[in-house]
């Protein structure tokens, strides 16, 4: 891989989470007249749509066993992942689920070392994760020293990084069989979109039409849709297959910093010292966890 190609992997990582970062944001107001899963179910049906039409041939695999990667991803990293985070963000704030969600990278290592083997926690890692952890839960707390505990919550939080550490190794094993471009990412949304469709009849939910005629909740679902589900799945895919997923998802750390900013410009939010020390310890995270050391932890001998 050539430096100019790593270097674009890089841009586009980054490019991910800043849209990722404001998705929070469009979940919050879409929840006020949508069910979590339907937000999903949307979502999904204009990004499935659009990259058919950007991409229309059909695309096949290999084997059978090669199939099933594509159903494992879309299974975790799409239907359970927001599933999971969407309802997390019913039962609490974005600011407390932020803590949990920007902890992607920890997780994605330890799955990738145990079923890949293709990365190792080095000192730098553990260093990076401590301080960007830090810095998103004085982001997240906004210095008022407390959090609006909730264990379903964050447990449902938990349970979306699990499904995105997942998601991380099935996409690389995917990229690593030489499957590349946009019917990739189309198959896996695809997989996606129909193991959330149980769901809606599970939850006995309704698409509530009449909310759509509201322009923000239009506008919000677009996004979601077109923005951070179509554009930003490819990009992150390509990064993640070429890059690794370790270093595609240490960009997670800089979410909760993201969201922040958007909060300020879009809702007005006051920001404080916390928030500015807490934004910086976010990035000095994600630097320190790029770091690749000549020496490691003793445990990876």
């Amino acid at each position: 891989m050539t430096k100019k190609k790593e270097v674009m992997c890089h841009i586009f990582a980054l490019f991910c989470v800043f849209v990722w970062g404001t998705t929070f944001i469009s979940t919050k107001v879409l929840l006020d007249s949508f069910h979590p899963v339907v937000i999903l179910l949307y979502r999904l049906i204009i990004c499935v749509t659009l990259l058919f039409i950007i991409h229309p041939r059909i695309f096949k695999t290999y084997s059978f066993k090669h199939e099933l990667l594509f159903v494992g991803a879309g299974a975790s990293g799409v239907t359970f992942y927001f599933l999971f985070e969407n309802m997390a963000l019913s039962y609490t704030n974005a600011s407390d689920v932020g803590i949990i969600v920007s902890a992607a990278p920890f997780f994605t290592l330890i799955f990738c070392t145990i079923f890949l083997k293709s990365d190792r926690i080095t000192l730098w890692f553990i260093i990076g994760f401590i301080l960007a952890m830090s810095g998103v839960i004085l982001i997240s707390i906004n210095g008022s020293n407390n959090l609006n505990a909730n264990p379903i919550g964050y447990l449902l939080a938990l349970l979306a990084m699990v499904m995105w550490g997942f998601y991380s190794v099935f996409v690389k094993k995917i990229g690593d069989l030489g499957y590349k471009g946009i019917g990739v990412t189309r198959k896996i949304m695809y997989y996606g979109l129909i193991f959330l469709i149980p769901f809606f009849f599970i939850f006995r939910c309704n698409f509530n039409f009449q909310a759509l005629t509201n322009p923000t909740n239009i506008l919000n679902i677009l996004f979601l849709g077109i923005l951070a589900s179509s554009v930003c799945f490819l990009l992150w895919n390509y990064s993640l297959s070429n890059i690794g997923a370790v270093k595609t998802s240490v960009y997670i750390y800089i979410s909760p910093v993201i969201t922040t900013i958007a909060s300020v410009i879009l809702l007005k939010e006051a920001i404080n010292v916390f928030t500015i020390i807490g934004m910086i310890l976010a990035i000095l995270g994600l630097i320190l966890s790029s770091i690749n050391p000549r020496k490691r932890l003793p445990t990876d001998e």
